[in-house]
């Protein structure tokens, strides 16, 4: 599965605009929009980087769609983030609690040298 249509319709692009803009034909964008073909490597970052999420989130492989750049915010707004991918995704309050404390315990164990 791909959320190429999904995000070019979040974009209100037409698929002979986006086709435009990628140098492929409508009929190409179609069948990547219907999963018959994926695209190349190289459009797929042209893709993710038009739309700014993971080339991950594109290709149905994660649930989150922006990439999180910690270096360039401060971290009540990387979870805030998290948490409204979460929210979409139907992941509760309490899964992103046990998986802070699972990362918890890692961080201690790795700090701790195990």
């Amino acid at each position: 599965m791909n959320r190429v249509k999904e995000l070019r319709e979040e974009k209100g692009l037409k698929q002979s605009e986006l086709a435009q803009t990628l140098g492929v034909s409508q009929a190409t964008l179609s069948n990547w929009e219907r999963g018959v073909h994926d695209p190349a490597n190289e459009t797929l970052g042209q893709l993710a980087k038009l739309f700014g999420c993971s080339i991950d989130y594109l290709l149905g492989n994660s649930i989150v769609k922006y990439p999180v750049d910690a270096d360039g915010m401060e971290a009540d707004q990387v979870f805030y983030r998290i948490a409204q991918e979460a929210k979409m995704s139907g992941i509760t309050a309490n899964d992103l609690q046990l998986a802070v404390d699972f990362l918890r315990k890692a961080k201690a164990r790795d700090e701790a040298g195990n």
